[in-house]
C-alpha cells in the first residue's frame, strides 16, 4: 500500500469496518432486500426516491467481489432481484427505473444498465452463483442492441450514442473474459477498444462523450469532455492488458497526462472540462486515484501533487470525512463548498474499486 500521510486513516480498514456495514445495513430496504437509491447526510434512507436498476447491479457487483461470504450472499440476492423483476413482461426490455413500491416506471433496455448487469454476472459467475440461463439471457439482451459498429443506446436507438456505456461494456466483457476465457467476450471488449481508438479518443487526448447515429461526434454545443471518464479508461486499459496479455495500442501515459492537464488549481478534477464545470463530484477523484496507481505500477514518476497519497489525502479530507461512518459527500463546487444533499448508493462502485487499487494493488 502507498504510504499514507498522518492525517489520513487506513482506507482499507475504513472500507471493511465502516463502508460495508453501512451500505449492506441501513442502506438496504429490509422489506425487499433491495438497495435504497441514496442516504441523506445523517445516514437515513431516502425512501421516496425512485430506484434505478443500475444501482442494484452495481451494488451486486461490489458485494459479490468484496471477498466476504456474507456480502457475496447479499450481492447474489440483489442480482437475483434484478434478473427476476428487471425485465418488462410485455416488451422483454430491461427495466431502468422502479417506483417506490418497485413497480416498473420505465424499461428502455439501456446499454449502460446491461453493461452493469453483465459486470455483476462476471463476479457471480466466478463464485458459481449464476443460474444456467442468466448469462445467455443477458447476452441475448445485448445482441438486441447491436449496431453496425458498437451498440445502440437502447431499444429505441435513442441519440446521442455515448462512449460511457461502451466503456462499461468494455469493462464487463474484460471481466467476463477473465472468468470464462470465451472468445465471444474478448471480441466484445476488442470492439469497444476499437471504438475508443478510432472514434471516442481524439488526437489531442480529449475523450468525446456524445455521438450521432453514425458515430460522428456531436458538435461543441452538444458535446462534453469528462476527465473522470478519461481517468477511468486509464485503469480499464491497464486491466485489459493484464487480463488478455495484449497491448491495447493506446498510450496510457499520454492519456494520464491529458487527464492531469484538466485538473483544477485545487488538484481536483472538474465534472466536465468542456464546458468547464463549476462542480466536482467524488467519483472522478476516485478514478484519478486509480489512474495514478496505474502510473505507479508501471514505474512512471509522478509529481508530488499527483502521487496516489496526495490524491487520497484530498479525497479523504473533502469527501470521506463525514458525520456518518462509511459515508461520503457526493459533490462540491469549484471553491470547495458542499453542493450535494445526499449520499448516492451508486458511489460504492467507485469507492470500492479505488480503495482496493490503492491498498491492495488490485
Amino acid at each position: 500500500m502507498i504510504a499514507l500521510r498522518k492525517n489520513v486513516h487506513d482506507p482499507r480498514l475504513w472500507l471493511e469496518t465502516q463502508v460495508y456495514p453501512l451500505w449492506s445495513g441501513v442502506a438496504i430496504d429490509p422489506a425487499t432486500g433491495v438497495s435504497w437509491e441514496a442516504l441523506d447526510h445523517a445516514g437515513r434512507p431516502l425512501r421516496d426516491i425512485d430506484r434505478r436498476l443500475r444501482v442494484q447491479a452495481r451494488q451486486a457487483y461490489c458485494f459479490a467481489s468484496a471477498g466476504r461470504a456474507d456480502l457475496l450472499d447479499l450481492g447474489e440476492r440483489q442480482f437475483r432481484f434484478a434478473m427476476d423483476h428487471g425485465f418488462d413482461p410485455g416488451s422483454g426490455n430491461l427495466v431502468a427505473l422502479f417506483d417506490r413500491r418497485l413497480g416498473i416506471l420505465s424499461a428502455p433496455h439501456d446499454l449502460y444498465d446491461l453493461a452493469f448487469m453483465l459486470l455483476a454476472a462476471s463476479a457471480l459467475l466466478q463464485h458459481g452463483r449464476l443460474r444456467a440461463d442468466d448469462l445467455p439471457r443477458l447476452e441475448a439482451g445485448l445482441a438486441r442492441l447491436k449496431a453496425p459498429r458498437g451498440w445502440h443506446e437502447n431499444a429505441a436507438k435513442s441519440l446521442p450514442r455515448r462512449q460511457n456505456p461502451h466503456m462499461h461494456l468494455f469493462e464487463a466483457a474484460t471481466e467476463l473474459y477473465r472468468v470464462t476465457r470465451a472468445s465471444r467476450h474478448l471480441a466484445i471488449a476488442d470492439e469497444c477498444l476499437g471504438l475508443l481508438r478510432d472514434v471516442f479518443l481524439q488526437p489531442d487526448g480529449r475523450l468525446l462523450e456524445y455521438h450521432e447515429g453514425d458515430l460522428s461526434p456531436m458538435p461543441r454545443p452538444r458535446q462534453s469532455v469528462e476527465p473522470g471518464h478519461m481517468a477511468e479508461w486509464v485503469y480499464l486499459l491497464h486491466r485489459y492488458e493484464q487480463v488478455t496479455g495484449r497491448c491495447a495500442g493506446i498510450s496510457l501515459v499520454r492519456l494520464f497526462r491529458a487527464v492531469r492537464a484538466r485538473k483544477l488549481a485545487s488538484g481536483f478534477l472538474p465534472d466536465t472540462s468542456q464546458p468547464l464545470a463549476r462542480s466536482r463530484r467524488l467519483w472522478p477523484q476516485l478514478e484519478y486515484l486509480r489512474a495514478a496507481m496505474v502510473m505507479c505500477w508501471r514505474g512512471h514518476d509522478l509529481s508530488p501533487g499527483d502521487s496516489p497519497s496526495a490524491i487520497m489525502e484530498r479525497i479523504w479530507l473533502d469527501y470521506l470525512t463525514t458525520d456518518v461512518p462509511g459515508g461520503w459527500f457526493d459533490q462540491r463546487d469549484a471553491q470547495g463548498a458542499l453542493r450535494s444533499r445526499l449520499m448516492p448508493a451508486s458511489s460504492l462502485y467507485h469507492v470500492q474499486l479505488a480503495i482496493r487499487a490503492y491498498c491492495d494493488g488490485e
